[in-house]
């Protein structure tokens, strides 16, 4: 950072702020790894067993697919994909389902419309009534609604942290413990750095939309257990946001279980749920009960 330039987050001036919400600063193949998760997600539906495009709600966008295990009333647990709001599809992320259905967890990849086609708080609104739908609908699928869980990663992480603290009761007709626990990996938690950063151009945040869209200022006094994960080598924004979020559950006395995982990138992060041995799917594992 330039000595002269005016500092706009922590110490960061703009250019600097703008890298730091840039991953592929970091890692300038980030494509090459969508190119092999979309392959490897063709092979999986290929391979297992799955109800693909399943509505959810009205707009073509709003549909899931579902990877069912064999045995009945089963946990279940719902994937948000990454992509900074902005890019990529239910279909690149069927690569995990194996990680999960092998060890008796259903698992749904959710689609959902992208920013800048609609605002990110009709995004997050659209996973909210995914879960619902997946509460609903669990039993028709072979699953427990009792036992509903959701993960996500980036920005995904992100709408994983604003589902935590949702009003299920309230707001959305389902019981007000209906999520069970959460994995959140290399996610937003505030979106005040973010506004601030040049990914405001395209989310065009106010300062209203910034706190409804911040997790961190809504904890409730009930939260589900969670998992939050981050990366050696992320940029050091996202790691403070994980590290921050956790502990401000830890402070208002939520369970949560914090993983850093040295040497890894925010896009390898990712590939740590389709790893059954990886730190993050046994913590996974153990808090479903797998």
């Amino acid at each position: 950072m330039s000595e002269t330039a005016a500092k706009v987050w922590l110490d960061y001036d703009q250019e600097a702020l703008d890298r730091q919400y840039d991953q592929r600063v970091l890692v300038p193949n980030a494509d090459d790894y969508k190119e092999r998760e979309a392959e490897m997600s063709a092979q999986v539906r290929e391979r297992l067993d799955c109800r693909l495009d399943v509505p959810y709600g009205p707009s073509p966008d709003e549909v899931l697919d579902i990877f069912p295990t064999a045995q009945s009333n089963a946990p279940f647990a719902i994937y948000i994909h990454g992509g900074a709001w902005t890019r990529w599809h239910k279909d690149d992320n069927s690569y995990q389902a194996p990680a999960f259905v092998e060890r008796g967890i259903t698992y749904l990849s959710v689609n959902f419309s992208l920013v800048p086609g609609v605002a990110l708080e009709e995004q997050v609104r659209q996973c909210r009534a995914a879960v619902q739908w997946a509460w609903n609908n669990a039993e028709n699928f072979g699953a427990d609604p009792g036992r509903m869980y959701l993960a996500g990663h980036s920005s995904g992480a992100h709408v994983v942290g604003l589902l935590t603290v949702t009003d299920w009761a309230k707001d959305w007709d389902l019981p007000a413990d209906a999520v069970k626990g959460a994995v959140a990996v290399s996610g937003m938690y505030d979106m005040a750095p973010v506004r601030l950063s040049s990914r405001n151009g395209y989310l065009h945040l106010d300062d209203a939309a910034e706190a409804r869209l911040s997790a961190m200022r809504q904890i409730p006094g009930r939260m589900p257990p969670m998992i939050v994960a981050y990366g050696g080598k992320e940029q050091i924004e996202f790691r403070r946001h994980s590290k921050d979020w956790a502990a401000e559950l830890k402070r208002l006395g939520h369970g949560v279980t914090e993983i850093d995982v040295p040497g890894l990138n925010h896009f390898d992060m990712a590939e740590l749920l389709a790893d059954p041995e990886s730190d993050v799917m046994k913590a996974t594992y153990a808090m479903i009960g797998a």
